[in-house]
């Protein structure tokens, strides 16, 4: 299948990259002369990439005849500016572009991502059912670009999946993120400040995350709509950080809980029900999370 590709070079584009290259999938990665390959050097060669600030660069991509479109491109999610109106309607403005792009190059099937934070703040497990109520720039533009995707794709015939991820972890992850932070941190017995950790996230590993995309990606049927990809599974950070630190055989006094206080707006439970994917893509086992733990220092230990 020939796949185009946006974000290939970020977390979680990086990840489904690999895997549709393992898959034997012919990929398409759209990038910029600013990107950063990093999280790519494994497999670079591997793509034919597109470069977006080339003036023809859109008929390069006329070119080749697409199956599907896979967009997981997004500037502006560090909690610095998730609040930034600006790059998060930029973040809009691109993805109307590149839908209308692919749909008008009858590209009949397109999966993007949205976010937990559509859903704002909330205090029990949500499913799709409930009413999102974004508190911040990003969760509000993720929700209006659904719309638009919606409605979009639907005046075209077209499929369109809008998968709402929780807290993915795993390979690629940004060495400044959390997990990676601590992990990095404790392996040079260096402290770390955070919060007081109280925060219950749905984590789930990469890994488990692809073989759900696989079943979309490879489903001949037309299952359009908005799904939560989340393992629904409740895991406190506190208790979890502690779990990292006690695998590392490091002293918990490096762990300064407390030190930085919560952001503005901070959802302390973000926990999500995967039903609707299960009922429709059927249902997957979820990783152990010792596992997940054990997965996540031998990664970050090797990098």
């Amino acid at each position: 299948m020939n796949i185009l590709i946006t974000g290939a070079t970020g977390f979680i584009g990086s990840n489904i990259c690999f895997n549709l290259l393992e898959n034997q999938h012919n990929v398409y990665g759209i990038c910029r002369d600013k990107s950063n390959f990093e999280k790519c050097a494994k497999f670079k060669d591997r793509v034919n990439w597109i470069n977006s600030d080339k003036e023809n660069w859109q008929d390069l991509i006329k070119e080749v005849h697409f199956e599907l479109l896979i967009h997981s491109a997004w500037a502006g999610v560090s909690a610095l500016e998730r609040n930034d109106w600006d790059i998060q309607i930029a973040n809009f403005r691109f993805s109307k572009l590149i839908f209308e792009f692919a749909l008008e190059n009858n590209i009949k099937k397109i999966i993007s991502f949205g976010s937990q934070a559509e859903y704002g703040i909330f205090d029990h497990k949500v499913s799709e059912d409930f009413v999102p109520y974004p508190v911040d720039a990003y969760g509000a533009i993720k929700l209006m670009t659904l719309y638009y995707l919606r409605n979009l794709a639907k005046a075209h015939s077209a499929q369109w999946y809008w998968l709402r991820v929780f807290s993915l972890i795993g390979q690629n992850e940004n060495r400044d993120w959390l997990l990676p932070k601590v992990v990095n941190n404790l392996l040079n017995n260096q402290s770390i400040s955070l919060t007081k950790g109280e925060q219950f996230y749905d984590y789930m590993h990469m890994d488990d995350f692809l073989l759900r995309m696989n079943l979309i990606i490879n489903s001949s049927a037309n299952f359009s709509g908005v799904y939560n990809l989340c393992s629904g599974r409740s895991v406190q950070i506190r208790e979890l950080i502690i779990s990292i630190a006690k695998e590392l055989k490091v002293s918990e006094s490096l762990l300064n809980f407390g030190a930085i206080p919560y952001r503005e707006n901070q959802n302390m439970f973000m926990v999500g029900s995967s039903n609707k994917f299960d009922k429709t893509f059927g249902t997957l086992s979820i990783e152990p999370l010792e596992e997940t733990i054990m997965k996540i220092i031998s990664n970050y230990k090797s990098n």
